[in-house]
């Protein structure tokens, strides 16, 4: 079923931007309407998986985006199988979060986000979009409708406590994991950050969502409690050899006494963080 965003004067010099008749932000005339040009240009690709729109960071911003994961277009992603049969039909692990093109098959970028905690208003902007939203076709996890990503309830602007200030990092949702059948895949053309990746197993996360690899979420060790303690949880990572730090949604369990693995996308923002004390962790608070 086809999508249309369109722009509505509200008052004044605040226009609306709505998608299929359905509210979703206001703000001015020029600023709306560039939103509106990118979700058609996005609208106009029938083989676009729309449940990747979620919240993503560009140059130092939170944004949100709708990668270039698509079907019916003879791609694959397999999942961890000795047997190498387990397998989705797209590229799930496809990295462009931010392509200004203006072209169907290509543009990405949807629009930036600003205000005190703009990590949780692109979350709530980006679950507008997606209500509002026809999808091409049913989620990598069945739903059709989309289903809402959660949203933690621990929306502060400011850190509440520091959960550790030396752990490990991580990474997943990599863009060289599940291009071959197997348990592992090699490098792939244009990484080079381990000469090996293990497929994931699963095409969702502990939460339920699909694991989206432009979105700003995180799995969190056993060890300590830690993935149930915080799980729908913001927490805070700061890569210690940059201080540049990112919040993320806790959505998922990691392997004991692994501290903390993002999606490829947090991880890459903040310097790639890698391996025993090399970030701190802290909660959001309230």
């Amino acid at each position: 079923m086809a999508n249309t965003a369109t722009v509505n004067l509200i008052t004044g010099d605040v226009y609306g931007l709505y998608i299929n008749g359905k509210y979703i932000v206001g703000d001015t005339f020029s600023r709306v309407d560039a939103v509106k040009t990118r979700l058609n240009y996005i609208f106009a690709d029938p083989n676009r998986d729309l449940d990747f729109i979620t919240p993503s960071y560009e140059n130092g911003q939170y944004v949100i985006s709708c990668p270039r994961v698509r079907r019916n277009v003879g791609q694959v992603t397999y999942l961890y199988d000795s047997a190498g049969n387990k397998q989705h039909p797209s590229k799930l692990y496809e990295p462009t979060h931010w392509s200004n093109t203006g072209s169907s098959t290509t543009q990405t970028a949807i629009m930036t986000i600003s205000g005190p905690m703009p990590w949780h208003n692109a979350l709530v902007t980006a679950n507008q979009i997606r209500a509002a939203v026809n999808p091409n076709f049913a989620s990598a996890a069945g739903h059709n409708p989309l289903r809402a990503l959660v949203a933690p309830t621990n929306t502060g602007a400011s850190v509440q406590s520091v959960i550790s200030s030396s752990a490990r990092c991580d990474f997943y949702g990599h863009p060289c994991q599940g291009t071959q059948a197997g348990t592992t895949s090699s490098s792939c053309s244009g990484y080079s950050d381990l000469s090996a990746y293990q497929n994931i197993s699963n095409v969702t996360v502990g939460n339920g969502e699909v694991l989206h690899p432009v979105d700003l979420t995180c799995a969190m060790t056993s060890t300590n409690s830690w993935s149930s303690t915080y799980r729908n949880k913001y927490i805070k990572v700061t890569n210690r050899s940059n201080n540049q730090s990112i919040v993320v949604r806790v959505t998922d369990t990691a392997p004991a006494n692994r501290g903390v693995e993002l999606t490829y996308r947090a991880w890459v923002s903040i310097g790639k963080p890698s391996g025993a004390n090399s970030v701190k962790i802290e909660l959001m608070g309230s």
